[in-house]
């Protein structure tokens, strides 16, 4: 309830009436925040799609085993400790529950993202015109209906952007340590924000350093308790054995099951170094396919589960935030306060692109990009006379 009192204290106040010209930028954003929550609610409770995915039966297994004193080290176990909190509190009603915490989550991050655009640049204009992209950016609404990883990553990573540019380093570092039990490729982030912290501040900051430690000295200590292995996750070996066929959208799942004696993390990883002395040229090509699926301009079919209108809009979508964001981040380089919002970007991309990718996984990411896509638009609107 504190952080959500913290954010929620924070957005009164820019909630407040104001007289004048100064009143107008609220109403915006107010009326952005509104009908996102609108799109938010109509996707998750008015359609009829689904809302439970093959991985979220998974977590829900692991909650199971958590509310039983137990513990399954396999996926990061973030999501299900959520989950087991929920289904505390509520009962047989936890989907629910979990869909309108999705919602509630989703909407702080158009603010996170708007607090985020206004520090950095000291714009106004900017911070709206990134809240708007991420309220109704089609991949952002789409995904708050899926009770999955990628929209409780997405609040936390962002979540810990959010307080460390208001200088509540403590709160940052939680916030990143939880978005790192969540979905563990967020580790990488988190080494490199404390790193490039340290030599920006040219000190060690214990507040970041010591709450981002401590969700993982944790949740890692009671996976000892449990297992005898201090882990946060436990799909490792898994993961790399998908990883050594992964071409994009294919993904053979089940190449674990099909390999049995590769039965360590260490045989796996021998097996993925194999592959590639064996066939260099496949193997890059492989994860060429892999850039493709994560930021690709025509999105593949999922083995023929998406229309071709989807494709396009994926398509259209990543070359938005690619064509635009990337170009700020290269204009604002020597500002480490934008500097450091391409870090979900390069790692993501580069974890992905080592292993497997699915186009869900760059959801995390599409906040910073827009931030810094709203950068490069704010010049072009001001050209074109439009006004905000």
């Amino acid at each position: 309830m504190v952080i959500f009192n913290n954010a929620g204290t924070k957005l009164s106040s820019v909630l407040k009436a104001r007289s004048g010209s100064e009143y107008y930028p609220t109403k915006i954003f107010l009326g952005i925040i509104f009908f996102g929550l609108l799109c938010r609610i109509y996707i998750s409770f008015f359609t009829a799609l689904p809302n439970v995915h093959t991985d979220s039966l998974d977590y829900f297994m692991q909650a199971d085993v958590l509310l039983k004193g137990g513990y399954t080290n396999f996926f990061p176990n973030g999501y299900p400790i959520i989950v087991a909190i929920t289904k505390t509190c509520s009962g047989n009603s936890f989907i629910v529950v979990l869909l309108w915490l999705n919602i509630l989550m989703s909407v702080l991050i158009i603010y996170f993202t708007y607090d985020i655009a206004r520090k950095v640049s000291g714009q106004e204009n900017i911070a709206l015109i990134a809240a708007f992209i991420v309220a109704f950016f089609p991949s952002q609404i789409n995904y708050v209906r899926w009770l999955m990883t990628e929209v409780p990553t997405t609040f936390f990573l962002l979540g810990a952007y959010y307080f460390y540019y208001n200088k509540k380093n403590w709160w940052a570092g939680i916030f990143l340590g939880i978005a790192t039990l969540v979905r563990t490729e967020i580790l990488p982030i988190l080494f490199l924000l404390l790193l490039l912290d340290t030599f920006h501040l040219k000190k060690v900051d214990f507040g970041l350093l010591t709450g981002s430690l401590l969700p993982l000295l944790l949740l890692g200590s009671y996976c000892y308790l449990k297992t005898g292995d201090f882990s946060l996750a436990g799909h490792g070996r898994f993961n790399i054995l998908a990883s050594v066929t992964a071409s994009g959208s294919h993904v053979d799942w089940h190449y674990s099951e099909k390999h049995p004696e590769y039965n360590t993390n260490a045989k796996a990883v021998n097996l993925y170094i194999t592959t590639f002395k064996n066939a260099p040229l496949q193997f890059i090509k492989n994860r060429l396919a892999n850039l493709w699926e994560l930021w690709g301009f025509y999105a593949s079919s999922s083995t023929g589960g998406r229309m071709v209108t989807t494709r396009i809009a994926i398509g259209l979508g990543n070359f938005f935030l690619i064509a635009f964001g990337l170009p700020a981040w290269w204009r604002n380089r020597k500002n480490y306060d934008v500097v450091i919002l391409i870090l979900p970007f390069v790692v993501i991309t580069i974890v992905h692109f080592v292993y497997f990718a699915m186009q869900r996984y760059t959801y995390p990411v599409e906040p910073f990009m827009v931030i810094l896509s709203a950068f490069s638009l704010y010049p072009l609107f001001k050209k074109a006379g439009i006004k905000i």
